[in-house]
């Protein structure tokens, strides 16, 4: 029986401690795993994902691991029927993904010596090339890998072949992040509506200090967004992850002065675009409207009020 999870595709991501203090896991499959592998490093990364599995499946899903139902597909993938899952792990972090979609997540360091343009000639194709075009060698081919394998690892099944996983297309978000180091991430699946968590020994932290590098199909959306705010009030502005500029107005560091004065409690609407001025456009035309303007546009979504002025196929209204 499915669990209920919420809208978000969420992310955990956790150091790989050098000396890890083991502890059972469950499902007992899974520990006859962690106790059968030899290399200390790669035991180390394991055991650090599936404890980022664990707290993000209890957190976003309200799943304990006796009551997940863990089982290992024969083609290695871990499953549970209650929601999508992925992990993923490198020497020094490890990150899992707990989705009410298919999903699918890689991480890898942003900079590594093994990055070369020869594996770029080997891996990426010319669509792929052009989606990183603007980053630096070393974090296109991370990013090009990440996305690759989460491809794969939402898909499920069969081997992977990175020279045949499509990195240019579907619905991969690719992040850059800091914990000890910068690292890169790629989700695939659900990825409008992301959320990053990082795992401590004392707390799951929500970090919204990261970077999408590489938006969903390789193109920068923007959003424009309709906060409802304290006494009933509207804020309207633009970005390209709503869900992260939202946590920011929530705080007080990164957000705008009238979300400090007045604190947002929810999007009313947003609309997307691939288009920076578009965007703009619909933000300047939004804000000169009426309040009972603006209302009857999150309840209808009709542009009349624009009279024209602002194309409505232009842009796509979106959940958040």
């Amino acid at each position: 029986m499915k669990r209920r999870i919420g809208s978000f595709t969420d992310v955990y991501l956790i150091r790989v401690a050098e000396s890890p203090s083991y502890k059972p896991v469950l499902p007992k499959e899974r520990q006859a795993l962690h106790d059968a592998t030899q290399n200390v490093a790669l035991k180390a990364e394991r055991y650090a994902a599936w404890n980022a599995l664990l707290a993000g499946l209890e957190r976003s899903a309200g799943i304990f691991p006796d009551q997940a139902g863990l089982r290992r597909t024969d083609s290695g993938k871990w499953v549970t029927e209650a929601c999508g899952i992925s992990i993923s792990h490198c020497k020094t972090a490890a990150a899992a993904a707990v989705s009410p979609h298919p999903v699918g997540v890689d991480i890898e360091p942003a900079e590594d010596a093994r990055y070369r343009e020869a594996l770029l000639d080997r891996i990426a194709s010319d669509a792929e090339r052009e989606t990183v075009k603007s980053l630096p060698t070393g974090l296109g081919i991370a990013a090009i890998w990440t996305r690759k394998e989460a491809a794969f690892k939402q898909r499920g099944d069969g081997a992977f072949s990175p020279g045949e996983e499509d990195a240019a297309n579907g619905a991969i978000r690719t992040v850059r992040i800091r914990l000890d180091r910068d690292y890169v991430v790629s989700v695939a699946g659900e990825t409008d509506r992301i959320r990053v968590f990082e795992v401590t020994d004392d707390a799951i932290v929500q970090r919204t200090d990261y970077e999408t590098i590489v938006p969903p199909n390789g193109k920068k959306q923007y959003v424009v967004y309709m906060l409802r705010c304290k006494g009933d009030r509207l804020y309207t502005g633009i970005t390209t992850d709503p869900v992260r500029r939202f946590s920011e107005h929530e705080g007080k560091a990164r957000g705008a002065k009238y979300t400090h004065a007045f604190p947002p409690e929810g999007i009313a609407a947003a609309w997307k675009t691939d288009s920076r001025a578009l965007a703009l456009k619909l933000e300047a035309r939004i804000k000169k409207l009426t309040r009972a303007q603006k209302n009857l546009l999150i309840e209808t979504n009709a542009f009349d009020a624009f009279k024209g002025a602002i194309a409505q196929d232009a842009y796509k209204r979106i959940e958040v």
